[in-house]
């Protein structure tokens, strides 16, 4: 069974069902450093990414915080949006799946991390559409782009623009997170 891959997709769809719910779970959670999120000063910068001191984790290692990846100028740089609120997960280092989201007034931008394999990733599920020139393998799905980096799944998911602009963020996001992976 594709545990990684079906535990993406479920996470996708119970947040695109539940949407607040979550993010009211997420504020609950103990942070694990002030830096880390910004909860209600949209605008701070988030910690250095861990990359700097480990180096990639594309085939092994810790899971990064996806909040440490791209900081609030960042995300506004590549959507167009302001930020209202980023929601961290609040997990602790090791975890094998971690997201980031950042509310928008008009959108969202949403940034899962998780440990999977290949041979997972191949899994085909109906109505996903493939995706060219992004990690090793790419399919968008319920409005997420899901990208396969070594035995890392990014899963981008934007909302707030057309569905075509709504992807095209997501490929720019994509773009910019791989490398610090």
């Amino acid at each position: 069974m594709n545990r990684p891959l079906v535990a993406a997709t479920a996470l996708a769809a119970f947040l695109s069902l539940t949407g607040c719910s979550l993010l009211d779970q997420a504020q609950a959670a103990p942070e694990p450093t002030p830096a880390a999120t910004t909860g209600d000063s949209a605008g701070s910068e988030p910690a250095p990414s861990a990359r700097s001191k480990v180096g990639s984790v594309r085939d092994s290692g810790d899971i990064p915080d996806p909040c440490t990846l791209i900081s609030d100028a960042e995300v506004t740089k590549l959507t167009g949006r302001g930020i209202t609120q980023r929601d961290s997960d609040g997990a602790e280092p090791g975890t094998a799946a971690r997201f980031c989201q950042w509310q928008q007034p008009s959108g969202q931008l949403a940034l899962f991390l998780a440990r999977t394999t290949p041979s997972d990733y191949e899994v085909r599920i109906d109505g996903a559409t493939e995706v060219d020139g992004l990690g090793e393998r790419a399919y968008t799905l319920a409005g997420h782009l899901y990208v396969l980096y070594g035995t890392v799944q990014v899963d981008v998911y934007s909302r707030g623009d057309s569905e075509e602009q709504n992807l095209a963020t997501a490929k720019d996001v994509v773009n910019f997170v791989l490398p610090k992976i």
